[in-house]
């Protein structure tokens, strides 16, 4: 197993080649926190002590109060605890949280159609206004650029806990046809289709962020925390975009899920999704239609 040591230089701090960078938004000792949390949870420490304030500063090439504000932030997430005398050790906790968040707040794409009933999780708008989009919104959803459409936001909490920070663009004429009320009850895939959109398809990309000001704040994570970031483009029936969809989630409170299978072909091997019809109705039963 590896040690510190083997990412870092006196020069600059790495974990699986990922370095700080003084020129990013995120504060220095933000990303110190995020590199250090890695290795706490992949098990770095669980039998060893971190090495010492003054010994990290100097490998992460920080000053030390630098490195005593990411070890803080270590100790209020309940990561480690320190002592005077005694250094810095990982708490078992966490592994037992984890088990706990599997178990009860733990969102994910096989569990979607319940939460999109409203068994278990909650809508909160936070924003609902017209606007003139932003041009990769406008090409996305094949308008001219003085296009109106509605930018909504809203907030999925499971369990009176936030999991998903929810941006979407609608079209002037198609936002119009939805029931304001219901916004804060059902997906706005559902209250297109109840407004007589038959929505048919849609195209997706999955990355990863970090959290800014605003989104770290309504999901409850420090700011530059990671991310899973969705982008997600909804059409009709005759292939007219009607949403595009910006979503970001808590990796600790969702998880996406699909099954593959080995397949040859041409004697060469490559997975492919057990069932690619039944997998694109699943899709949309139980991910596309929380949204």
């Amino acid at each position: 197993m590896s040690s510190l040591q083997d990412h870092l230089d006196p020069q600059a701090a790495s974990v699986d080649g990922s370095r700080l960078d003084p020129n990013q938004v995120v504060p220095l000792y933000h990303q110190i926190y995020l590199i250090l949390r890695e290795q706490i949870i992949e098990g770095h420490y669980n039998s060893k002590p971190l090495p010492g304030e003054l010994v990290l500063a100097e490998q992460f090439n920080v000053s030390r109060v630098t490195m005593r504000r990411a070890l803080q932030d270590l100790v209020k997430e309940g990561l480690v605890a320190r002592g005077r005398g005694k250094g810095t050790f990982v708490k078992p906790q966490p592994a037992q949280r984890t088990s706990s968040l599997g178990q009860s707040q733990l969102l994910s794409a096989s569990a979607m159609r319940l939460q999109a009933s409203g068994d278990s999780s909650d809508l909160q708008l936070i924003t609902s206004k017209r606007i003139l989009p932003p041009a990769d919104i406008a090409t996305a959803l094949h308008l001219p650029s003085d296009a109106i459409v509605e930018k909504l936001i809203r907030i999925r909490e499971l369990n009176g806990q936030p999991v998903a920070h929810l941006t979407s663009y609608i079209p002037q004429d198609l936002s119009g046809r939805i029931c304001r009320r219901r916004l804060r009850e059902f997906p706005i895939l559902v209250l297109l289709e109840e407004a007589g959109v038959k929505v048919a398809k849609a195209r997706q990309s999955i990355s990863a962020r970090l959290a800014d000001a605003s989104v770290a704040y309504a999901l409850g994570v420090p700011v530059g925390a990671p991310l899973l970031a969705i982008s997600r483009v909804a059409y009709d029936e005759d292939g007219r975009p009607v949403q595009v969809l910006k979503g970001l989630y808590r990796p600790d409170r969702y998880d996406y899920r699909i099954e593959l299978s080995r397949k040859q072909a041409k004697g060469q091997s490559s997975w492919q999704h057990v069932n690619e019809v039944e997998f694109a109705f699943e899709l949309h039963q139980q991910d596309l239609s929380h949204f």
